[in-house]
């Protein structure tokens, strides 16, 4: 018989965590969404405006490497949720400060991220401490 294992539940939500975020950008992209930053702090806060493709291209590296359940893999993805949090999280106090009235519905995505961003903390912790 072979020797299987079975992937872990959290490693499965932190899986989840990164497929949704790459897809939230993904589907973003579809509908037309392009960033130009208006000033230096946005510029700063959405790395030059590559943020997104710098975090989808390194969620597409951990993918298959949480799936193979390297601890070094989770604890990555880890700080990439963190790093992405915080950025966007100070992006969308920033922009709630600084944007005119009308411009709430820029908020949506995000903190949609955002809230994306929790999950693959939460599962990558639980992840590491089942290592």
């Amino acid at each position: 018989m072979k020797n299987t294992s079975r992937i872990s539940n959290n490693t499965l939500g932190l899986l989840i965590g990164l497929v949704t975020s790459i897809g939230w950008i993904f589907m973003g992209l579809d509908i037309g969404f392009s960033f130009e930053a208006p000033d230096i702090m946005s510029k700063l806060l959405t790395l030059g405006g590559y943020r997104h493709t710098i975090v989808t291209v390194i969620a597409l590296i951990l993918i298959p490497l949480c799936a193979l359940e390297k601890g070094w893999a989770f604890i990555t993805s880890i700080i990439l949720g963190i790093i992405t949090l915080v950025l966007s999280m100070i992006h969308v106090i920033y922009m709630i400060i600084t944007m005119p009235l009308g411009y709430e519905s820029q908020l949506f995505g995000p903190i949609v991220w955002s809230v994306i961003q929790v999950v693959i903390i939460y599962f990558g912790l639980r992840s590491v401490r089942e290592k």
